[in-house]
């Protein structure tokens, strides 16, 4: 398994997209250090503010979408090559093929939410103070590792689908697109399905548990959100079931591909 990762690894690196990916997680911490420094976030806590705008927001918002266009490139490849047909005559099963494409997706989003944590630190120090640095590290970690597990219903599209890397990309982009729109109103709605599509997608999934660490007590708008918030122990679980599912599903879309 070791050596299928490393392989996927070595065939990403080829990607000039690669770069891109980590240049990405420096992205909004650029953006909105410079907005605290111009002093549109405020003078109170302004580290805090800064580090939920990072993760809360431009990790929520851009990992996906990076994870996305890095998973159509793992999945492409064999088919833009031909040698699906090779690994199947050697043989390696669907289940190593998928899952080191897998573990290398996990990877990538690893890497970008620590390089989003990260560089809020050099954003903070640069407006003069951080704090709480181990807890704000592990927060965006987590985050990221729950993104990427989010992603892969995503994933299950982008095999089905296999035809380019255009409407891949589409498809990549509604989705992270329709996920944050639902952060942004769906707590509010009172249509059904909305509330519905509300409780089960990713990344609104998330934002309720961010609620929990971002969201003081003391703010105004506290006992607005509180109904919606969700402890990490549940945001896991159900994020975890959505992967094991899309896992599944990916292995079987995966395994009837002609050859």
């Amino acid at each position: 398994m070791l050596r299928l990762v490393k392989c996927e690894l070595t065939k990403l690196k080829r990607k000039k997209f690669v770069m891109f990916v980590i240049l990405g997680a420096f992205l909004f911490p650029f953006l909105f250090t410079m907005l605290a420094l111009k002093g549109s976030l405020g003078n109170v806590r302004v580290f805090d503010k800064l580090f939920v705008g990072i993760i809360g927001y431009g990790q929520i918002w851009m990992l996906p979408l990076v994870l996305g266009i890095v998973a159509t490139m793992l999945f492409f490849m064999e088919r833009d090559h031909d040698t699906l047909k090779n690994l199947r005559t050697i043989p390696i099963s669907t289940l190593r093929i998928v899952t080191s494409k897998l573990i290398v997706l996990f990877i990538f989003g690893f890497i970008f939410s620590t390089a989003s944590a990260g560089s809020s630190i050099i954003g903070g120090l640069l407006l003069g103070g951080i704090n709480d640095v181990l807890y704000k590290f592990e927060v965006g970690t987590i985050t990221g590792l729950l993104l990427t597990a989010g992603t892969l219903p995503i994933v299950i599209a982008i095999v089905f689908f296999n035809r380019s890397y255009i409407i891949s990309i589409i498809i990549v982009l509604f989705y992270d697109v329709f996920n944050f729109a639902l952060i942004l109103g769906g707590f509010q709605s009172r249509i059904p399905i909305i509330k519905l599509l509300y409780g089960i997608f990713p990344s609104p999934i998330i934002n309720r548990w961010h609620w929990n660490v971002f969201v003081s007590p003391s703010l105004y708008y506290y006992s607005e959100l509180a109904p919606f918030m969700l402890p990490l122990s549940q945001v896991v679980i159900t994020i975890a079931i959505m992967a094991i599912l899309s896992y599944i599903a990916i292995i079987q879309i995966y395994r009837k591909r002609e050859v």
